[in-house]
C-alpha cells in the first residue's frame, strides 16, 4: 500500500517540476525584451527551477527508494515479533495444563480439569483444549464447542468418549516421539514464524502429559492468529503514516532548503547575466569602464564575476581603441573624394564628368583600418593631379603615414601652374623623404602619382614602387597591363642615396585615346579572398593534386581562393563588350562548384560600370549562405552597389533573400541571411575614362 502511495507522491513531484519548468519558461518568453540580442535571453526555465526541480525528483526517488524497504522492514519484524509471542504463551500455557492434568489422568479424576476454561482465557487466540488419556483416544477434558463431531458418542462422556481420530497415531505419522525427554509442542500444520497472506490461520499444537516419567495423556491446543492480524493490520496503518508523515517533512524540509538554494544560486548568475547585458549595450568606453559587480564568497561563481569585472576593463580598454580606429576611419575617409548625401553621409564611390573626362571610384574599408588611398585634383580645369597609394602594413602607424601622404599631396598643389608638370618628381621624393625619416621599420608606401591633360589625353607617370599601369584599349576591347621602369618604394632609401646611385623617380608619358580607360586599383582587389568550406559551412582546405587542372590555378593545401587577375581581366571584358559573366566559386558546402551568373548586355561599357562591376562581383565572391542564417546575419551594402546588382545579377532574388534599411544612413543598406568573409585589404578603384 505504502508503494502505491509513495508512486503516487513521486508523480506529483514530478508533474510539479514540470509546471515549475513550463511556468519559468512562458515568464522567461512574456519578459523577452526587444532590445537585447536573441543570445543574451534565457530561452527556456531558469538555471534556480531546473535545478529545484530536478533536485526535487531526485529527492523524492531517494526517500521512495529508502522509505519502501524500511517500512516493510519494520512491519515484518513487528509481525515476527508478534508471531513468535503468540508462540511463547500458546507454549508456555500448553506446559502448564500438560502439568496440572498428569495427576488427573493417573487417579482419572476429572475434577482437576475444572481450570483449563480460566487458563484459556489468558490467550485469547486459543479457541479450544483437548485432554486425552495415553492412547491418545480417550476423552477426559475439553472446551472444543466442535467436539460431538469428533467423538464416537453422542454426548461427551469423560473418560468414555473416544476420538475419531486419536492424537497417537497422528503424532507417529508426523514422526514425534512423545517419549522424549522434555518433548516440547508438535503444531500441525507446522507453525511458520514468517508472516505471508498464504499461510493457515488455524494451527493445533499437541504436547504430551507426563507423570512419573511416563506418557499419560496428551494435551491438545487449538490456536487462531485473526486476532494477531487486526493487530499486525492496526500496526501496519500506524508506521505506514508515521513513515509517509515522516518522509513528507524530510521533502518539505529539503524541498525548502533546494528552493532557497537554487534561488540563491540563480541570483548570483543572473547578476553575472545582468552584467553582462549591461556591458554589451554600453557604448561609452567611460561607462563601461565603471561596470563592476560584486558576489560576495569565494566560490567558483565569485571567481567568475572577478573574470568578468577583468573582461570589462579589458573591453572598456578595447573600445576605446576601437572609438580610436572607428574616428581614425572617418577621418580616412573623408581624406577621399568621395561623393555624399544631403546629410552628409558618404556613399562608397566618386563620380565626376568633366565633360571631357569621367573620374569614378570606388572604396571599401577593411576591417581593419589600413594605409590604401587615393585621391583626384582638379588643377586648372585642364590639369588633374591623380594619386593611388598602398602603405605597408595596417593599424594607426599605416593610416597616420597615409593621411601625412594625404597632406603632402594636397599641398603641393595648392599653388600651380603649368610649369610644375616638368618638376612632378619633386613630389615624389618629398613623400619618401618624409617617410624615409620617419625610421619606422617595415613602412613605406608603393604608389603611382601621375597628372593628366584632359585636352591631349597624355598622362605624365612617376611611380614609386607601383610601377604596373593597366588601361582598357577602347579600340581593342581589352585591357593592357604596361609596366613602367621600376623604382623604390618610398621611404626605403633615402633622397641622397637614390641620387648618388643614379637612380631616383623618373617621369614617364602614356596616352588615354578617345575611350581609352585608366585602371589604378589597390592589392585589396586582386588579393580579395574567400573561404573553402566543407559540409558544415567550416573551413576547409583544398586536397585537389597539384597539377592544377581541376580547380584552376589553385594548388593543393590552400584555405581559400583570390579573386585574381584573370577574374577581373574576364570581369572588365565582360562589361566593356555587353556580354555576360559567370562568377565560378570553388569548393563549395555542397562539395560542388557554385555558378553565380550576371547579364551585362544592357551596360554601355563605360568606367562607371566598369568599377561597379568590379565592386559587385567581389562582394558575391566574398558573400556566402549557411543552414542557419537570421535577421543578424548582415552583410553592409552601399545602395549603388545594391541597384547595379539588382539590374545585373541573375540571381539576385534567389541568393538576396532579405534586405533591410541601415536606420540613419541613406547611403547604405543590409542584406540580411547573408554572410561575408572577412576582408583584409581596403578595396581601392579608380577610374578615368577619355570621352
Amino acid at each position: 500500500m505504502l508503494g502505491h502511495v509513495m508512486t503516487t507522491a513521486l508523480l506529483i513531484a514530478v508533474f510539479f517540476a514540470i509546471v515549475v519548468i513550463l511556468y519559468t519558461t512562458v515568464r522567461a518568453k512574456r519578459a523577452k525584451r526587444k532590445d537585447r540580442p536573441q543570445d543574451m535571453e534565457v530561452r527556456g526555465p531558469g538555471l534556480g527551477s531546473r535545478q529545484a526541480a530536478t533536485t526535487m525528483v531526485i529527492m523524492l526517488v531517494v526517500l521512495y527508494v529508502v522509505s519502501i524497504p524500511m517500512y516493510r522492514m519494520m512491519v515484518d519484524a513487528r509481525k515476527e515479533t508478534m508471531l513468535e509471542g503468540l508462540w511463547d504463551k500458546s507454549s508456555l500455557l500448553l506446559e502448564v495444563l500438560s502439568y496440572t492434568a498428569g495427576a488427573s489422568l493417573v487417579e482419572e479424576n476429572t475434577d482437576g480439569f475444572e481450570l483449563i476454561p480460566p487458563w484459556i482465557v489468558a490467550v485469547p487466540e486459543v479457541f479450544f483444549v483437548t485432554v486425552v488419556g495415553a492412547g491418545g483416544d480417550v476423552v477426559w477434558a475439553t472446551s472444543d464447542p466442535d467436539v460431538l463431531s469428533k467423538i464416537d458418542t453422542d454426548d461427551l462422556l469423560p473418560g468414555v468418549s473416544r476420538l475419531l481420530e486419536p492424537v497417537g497415531p497422528r503424532l507417529a505419522r508426523a514422526g514425534f516421539d512423545p517419549g522424549a525427554p522434555a518433548a516440547g509442542p508438535f503444531s500441525e500444520p507446522e507453525f511458520v514464524f514468517r508472516y505471508t497472506s498464504r499461510r493457515a490461520k488455524q494451527f493445533v499444537l499437541f504436547r504430551p502429559v507426563s507423570y512419573g516419567g511416563q506418557t499419560v495423556g496428551f494435551v491438545k491446543m487449538g490456536i487462531c492468529t485473526g486476532l494477531i492480524e487486526e493487530k499486525i493490520r492496526s500496526h501496519v496503518g500506524t508506521v505506514r503514516r508515521r513513515v509517509l508523515f515522516a518522509a513528507l517533512v524530510a521533502f518539505a524540509v529539503s524541498a525548502t532548503g533546494v528552493l532557497v538554494q537554487s534561488s540563491v544560486a540563480a541570483m548570483r548568475v543572473r547578476k553575472l547575466l545582468n552584467h553582462a547585458r549591461l556591458a554589451l549595450g554600453t557604448t561609452k568606453e567611460r561607462d563601461l569602464s565603471r561596470l563592476e559587480i560584486r558576489i560576495d564568497g569565494r566560490d567558483e561563481v565569485a571567481v567568475l564575476g572577478n573574470v568578468f569585472n577583468s573582461i570589462t576593463q579589458r573591453l572598456a580598454k578595447t573600445a576605446m581603441v576601437t572609438s580610436g580606429l572607428s574616428a581614425g576611419k572617418k577621418l580616412q575617409r573623408k581624406l577621399l573624394p568621395l561623393d555624399t548625401d544631403r546629410k552628409g553621409e558618404m556613399f562608397d564611390f566618386s563620380h565626376k564628368d568633366t565633360g571631357t573626362t569621367i573620374f569614378f571610384a570606388y572604396y571599401e574599408e577593411a576591417e581593419e583600418i589600413s594605409g590604401d588611398y587615393f585621391d583626384y585634383r582638379n588643377l586648372d580645369d585642364r590639369y588633374y593631379a591623380i594619386i593611388k597609394c598602398d602603405v605597408a602594413g595596417s593599424g594607426i602607424p599605416a593610416a597616420l603615414v597615409t593621411m601625412q601622404i594625404s597632406t603632402i599631396f594636397r599641398s603641393y598643389f595648392w599653388s600651380w601652374d603649368s610649369g610644375k608638370l616638368a618638376q612632378m618628381s619633386e613630389l615624389v621624393y618629398m613623400i619618401n623623404g618624409f617617410i624615409e625619416k620617419m625610421g619606422a621599420s617595415k613602412r613605406f608606401a608603393a604608389f603611382t602619382f601621375c597628372i593628366y591633360d584632359s585636352e591631349t589625353g597624355e598622362i605624365s607617370f612617376c611611380n614609386a614602387g607601383d610601377n604596373i599601369v593597366r588601361i582598357f584599349d577602347a579600340s581593342e576591347r581589352r585591357i593592357r597591363s604596361i609596366v613602367l621602369p621600376e623604382s623604390p618604394a618610398a621611404g626605403i632609401l633615402g633622397n641622397d642615396m637614390l641620387a648618388s646611385m643614379g637612380g631616383g623617380y623618373r617621369v614617364h608619358k602614356l596616352a588615354l585615346e578617345h575611350g581609352d580607360i585608366l585602371l589604378l586599383y589597390t592589392d585589396g582587389l586582386e588579393e580579395s579572398r574567400r573561404k573553402y568550406r566543407g559540409p558544415v559551412f567550416d573551413g576547409h582546405t583544398s586536397t585537389v593534386g597539384v597539377n592544377r587542372i581541376p580547380h584552376g590555378n589553385y594548388i593543393a593545401g590552400q584555405w581559400g581562393e583570390e579573386l585574381g587577375t584573370q577574374r577581373i581581366q574576364d570581369i572588365i571584358a565582360a562589361v566593356a563588350n555587353c556580354s555576360a559573366y559567370r562568377l565560378h566559386k570553388w569548393h563549395t558546402p555542397d562539395g560542388k562548384e557554385e555558378f553565380l551568373h550576371f547579364d551585362f548586355s544592357s551596360c554601355r561599357g563605360g568606367v562607371e560600370e566598369v568599377i561597379l562591376a568590379l565592386a559587385a562581383v567581389e562582394k558575391m565572391f566574398r558573400c556566402y549562405r549557411t543552414d542557419a542564417l537570421t535577421k543578424d546575419d548582415r552583410v553592409l551594402v552601399d545602395r549603388e552597389i545594391d541597384a547595379f546588382l539588382r539590374t545585373h545579377f541573375l540571381e539576385y532574388h534567389g541568393y538576396i533573400s532579405y534586405a533591410e534599411e541601415y536606420q540613419g544612413n541613406d547611403t547604405h543598406i543590409y542584406y540580411t541571411n547573408l554572410k561575408e568573409d572577412y576582408r583584409y585589404d581596403d578595396l581601392a578603384i579608380l577610374g578615368v575614362e577619355r570621352k
